[in-house]
């Protein structure tokens, strides 16, 4: 970690009379090699975001933009040129509804920023359309995310795929493709090739995407007391941290009821406040993105807007929980959010809910409140795994692993709340946890429970993701004395983002200033390398490199591709994936450490790339794995050190997608025969693991998550057919499943 932060006292770059439209300054600060930004502006919105596009123009180039737009583009080209097509209208046609649909003064902001940054650099990389079409992807990735599930259900589908392909028709310019959308309305089958175009849109690389671990403790609970409120932001935005931005923002002017605000994002996001952030009434916030088919993409009457900036609007104008319910329950939405909300003064925590459709409110008095992507109010909470539903989560992987979060997180708070522990270095600590929420139940089940961190994990199911591209922290006085507000964020020194360094703030309302905390303001989690784990944790950044190399293909100068990369460079990039696997297994071994997810993808990688071997010797390992925990017989297996320092645990679900992956690659390596000793077997292994878990999450009368059914059918095709004769899924290198 860098100890110094360099250029403080360096002058603030500013626009000269007659090019800015608010009064906006910006300091450009480094911590070691790494750009952090400082960006304090006043005036209207609309304005606001010019300056902001104006004075930042090289870095929007440089950050998340490109990612956006390139995986933007690849999403909508498919193997087939008339679906690319079609999908590339779907795109069009949504992004378009979503951003007419918005505010006036939204819409304004978005028309400020594309021309700050048209007027701010010479040539511009990115068009007009381009630069709309990112500001609102997030939303319009959730639309079609819901269309993607919605397309999924055939009885769903016939009733509402008409509406929608008529909707997007008159997008379309080519002859052929919009006679097939046509005849799509009316045809079952060219309506589940729709839903396959759809399902490749929303697919894990190529979504603009948010998942986020938070928590809310009232001062009478945290150290200090101060109020705190913190948050991971989990994006598929790798180049967030090539230009982040923390703002103090000021939209007071003729508006007494508004507050300033402090608010954190990066080069090009106009709603840093629909990130996280916390205003001078002791307001903090932060979104948390969830899945519905309960989605809009226009309106009758009125306008709606992106919830980032619903979320923005709740820093400027709210003073209270209730100001920021009633915020939301004034907003039209177009998509399923979480608006986690608290207040210093009062140490109420509010979780608000909303989709398309409704908007409903949890509320906490005076207790610490954990949040991550799953909906929890009674009416939103999901339960029929069907359209019924007010939210989905889009795999039983990620169903597993949100309520794995936030049961690691509820059981730290439980724990510690109260006792003058939570303070910002217990959050960097938490924010960068490796506590697998599922796992630590299966440890404490145990006669005598092993070491905890047996229930640890590089990721998977823990608060760190492999996207994760911000950590935010804010502290508020509940007394509202000045000088005592602070506000800290990830500098994104090194990757992932919750291992980086923190840099800490103080916030002047009074003066509308940001200054260094005295004390320490540079921190970062050091538990890992005093306790004898530096090797691995540098793997985590080896693992998330692995994890490029398959979802952001580039071209010979690095640019990120906007089309669909040939045979050739996939066939490469599962090489350098495989390879950067092996060096993260590697060093996690230095530390004598065994990583299940390590090689559980390299396994999926190695079978994709045809090295059935090495797959195999992997699902070896992992067997070995669970035969040992369920005192079965041993198996012999290659293992990456002699003596591990822990035996790692693995979660029945796990166990049983490695039954039935690796059957299907001993199938194939078998030379596409089943009649290999022990397969029966194993098969009726993974499905009696399968019945378990279906068992133990959902019940005996309750239907089991859609994905989970699945991965059941997906069994009885392997059992009847063999392994050369089914497609799997796309492994997922987020939850790791």
């Amino acid at each position: 970690m860098a100890s110094e932060i360099q250029n403080l006292d360096g002058a603030a770059t500013t626009l000269a009379p007659g090019e800015g439209r608010a009064e906006s300054s910006l300091r450009r600060l480094t911590v070691g090699d790494q750009p952090i930004f400082v960006l304090k502006q006043r005036g209207r919105f609309p304005d606001i975001a010019y300056d902001h596009g104006r004075l930042l123009a090289r870095q929007i180039e440089a950050g998340a933009f490109p990612e956006i737009v390139s995986t933007i583009a690849r999403g909508v080209n498919l193997e087939s040129k008339l679906l690319s097509k079609v999908a590339s209208a779907l795109y069009r046609c949504y992004s378009d509804r979503v951003l007419r649909h918005c505010s006036a003064e939204f819409r304004a902001a978005v028309d400020g920023l594309a021309a700050g940054y048209r007027d701010g650099v010479a040539d511009p990389e990115f068009s007009d359309l381009e630069v709309r079409d990112a500001l609102v992807a997030i939303e319009v990735g959730n639309v079609i995310d819901g269309l993607s599930r919605i397309f999924a259900m055939p009885g769903v589908r016939a009733l509402r795929a008409p509406a929608v392909l008529a909707l997007v028709a008159p997008v379309l310019r080519d002859p052929a493709a919009k006679n097939y959308l046509q005849a799509a309305q009316q045809d079952a089958a060219k309506q589940a090739d729709v839903g396959a175009a759809l399902r490749a849109m929303a697919g894990p690389n190529n979504r603009i995407d948010f998942a986020c671990t938070g928590f809310a403790v009232p001062a009478a609970l945290a150290a200090d007391g101060l109020h705190l409120h913190a948050r991971n932001l989990d994006a598929d935005l790798y180049n967030w941290t090539a230009a982040p931005v923390l703002s103090l923002l000021d939209e007071t002017a003729d508006k007494p009821g508004w507050h300033k605000y402090a608010a954190f994002g990066t080069a090009g996001l106009i709603y840093p406040g629909g990130i996280s952030g916390l205003n001078d009434a002791g307001i903090a916030v932060s979104l948390h993105q969830m899945s519905t088919t309960e989605v809009q993409s226009g309106f009758l009457l009125g306008s709606g807007d992106i919830a980032p900036f619903v979320e923005q609007r709740m820093l400027r104008e709210a003073g209270s929980v209730d100001d920021c319910v009633d915020l939301a329950k004034a907003a039209r939405h177009f998509a399923a959010w979480t608006f986690f909300v608290s207040d210093a003064k009062t140490g109420k925590v509010r979780r608000i809910e909303v989709n398309g459709e409704r908007v409903r409110v949890t509320k906490h008095e005076g207790e610490a409140v954990p949040q991550t992507n799953h909906f929890l109010h009674a009416d939103m909470m999901e339960r029929f795994f069907d359209e019924d539903d007010n939210h989905f989560t889009p795999s039983f992987g990620k169903w597993l692993e949100t309520h794995a979060r936030f049961d690691s997180v509820a059981a730290a708070l439980k724990e510690d709340a109260g006792r003058q522990r939570i303070d910002v270095d217990w959050s960097i600590d938490w924010l960068a946890s490796s506590r697998d929420g599922a796992l630590e139940k299966i440890r404490k089940a145990f006669p005598s429970p092993p070491d905890p961190m047996t229930a640890e994990r590089a990721y998977g199911r823990v608060p760190r993701k492999v996207y994760g591209q911000l950590g935010s922290i804010v502290r508020a006085d509940p007394k509202r004395r000045p000088w005592r507000d602070e506000v800290w964020m990830t500098t994104g020194d090194r990757q992932p983002s919750p291992h980086s360094s923190y840099l800490g703030w103080v916030v002047d309302w009074e003066g509308f200033e940001l200054n260094p905390l005295g004390d320490r303001p540079l921190r970062r989690v050091s538990h890992y390398a005093t306790e004898g784990r530096r090797n691995w944790e540098e793997s985590l950044t080896i693992y998330l490199s692995a994890r490029l190399a398959v979802s952001r293909p580039r071209d010979r100068e690095g640019r990120l591709l906007r089309g669909r990369p040939d045979a050739a460079y996939q066939e490469g990039a599962l090489k350098r994936a495989i390879h950067l696997l092996t060096s993260a297994i590697d060093l996690a071994a230095l530390d004598r450490l065994v990583e299940v997810p390590y090689h559980y993808m390299r396994a999926r990688f190695s079978h994709a790339a045809g090295d059935y071997a090495a797959a195999e010797a992997d699902w070896r390992l992992l067997r070995a794995i669970w035969a040992w925990q369920n005192d079965a017989p041993s198996i012999a297996a290659d293992w990456p050190v002699s003596v591990p320092r822990v035996m790692p645990l693995m979660h029945p679900y796990e166990a049983a997608l490695v039954a039935l992956l690796s059957s299907v690659t001993e199938d194939l390596l078998q030379g596409a025969t089943t009649t290999w000793d022990g397969r029966a077997e194993r098969l009726d292994e993974a499905r009696g693991l399968f019945a378990q878990v279906k068992q133990e999450c959902f019940g005996s009368a309750k239907r089991a998550h859609f994905d989970l059914e699945n991965w059941m059918e997906l069994l009885a095709e392997v059992a009847a057919k063999g392994g050369g004769a089914v497609e799997l899924p796309e492994p997922n290198f987020v939850t790791a499943e």
